[in-house]
């Protein structure tokens, strides 16, 4: 019998130590009540915006092989020319069986871009290697390309918390 309860222990422990690093990593698995277009509008007014632009629907399916039609909220913001880098898109999902696809369709993107600009882009490169970010939180997934991706994804956060 005491054998049954040390294992029950020890299974209870594993279990706590799995949902505080899945809690940790992953943020809030709750579903935010915020309105998709004030969370976009405090990450904008955090991140530089004046080499970004909207974009219609077909150039986020171009950029990233995603319907907009599929997500409860959609918006991207591109560069202005295609020497620029700066990228923002701002997504509500329809529901969380649509995360890791829109992750894997993010990191495509990244990758296309850096494949794009890593033999004569420097500033490019920098940005895309040090000033991108991703984050799912609370039923949003935001990525951001832009100098200010810190304090952009910062505004996400509390934006989706409601903070």
């Amino acid at each position: 019998m005491k054998a049954f309860f040390y294992e029950i222990g020890r299974w209870a422990a594993v279990a706590a130590v799995i949902f505080i690093i899945a809690t940790a990593a992953g943020g809030s698995s709750a579903v935010s009540s915020a309105n998709p277009q004030d969370v976009l509008e405090a990450v904008c007014q955090s991140a530089d915006m004046t080499n970004m632009q909207p974009a219609p629907n077909q150039t986020v399916k171009r950029f990233y092989g995603i319907d907009p039609s599929e997500y409860e909220f959609c918006a991207l913001y591109y560069p202005k020319t295609n020497m620029d880098v700066d990228e923002l898109l701002l997504v509500r999902l329809t529901d969380s069986s649509q995360e890791q696809s829109l992750r894997e369709a993010v990191q495509s993107r990244l990758d296309a871009q850096k494949n794009v600009f890593e033999s004569y882009g420097v500033g490019q490169m920098e940005l895309l290697t040090n000033h991108s970010a991703y984050r799912s939180d609370s039923g949003f997934a935001f990525f951001i390309i832009n100098q200010n991706a810190d304090k952009a994804q910062a505004a996400f956060t509390d934006a989706v918390r409601g903070k």
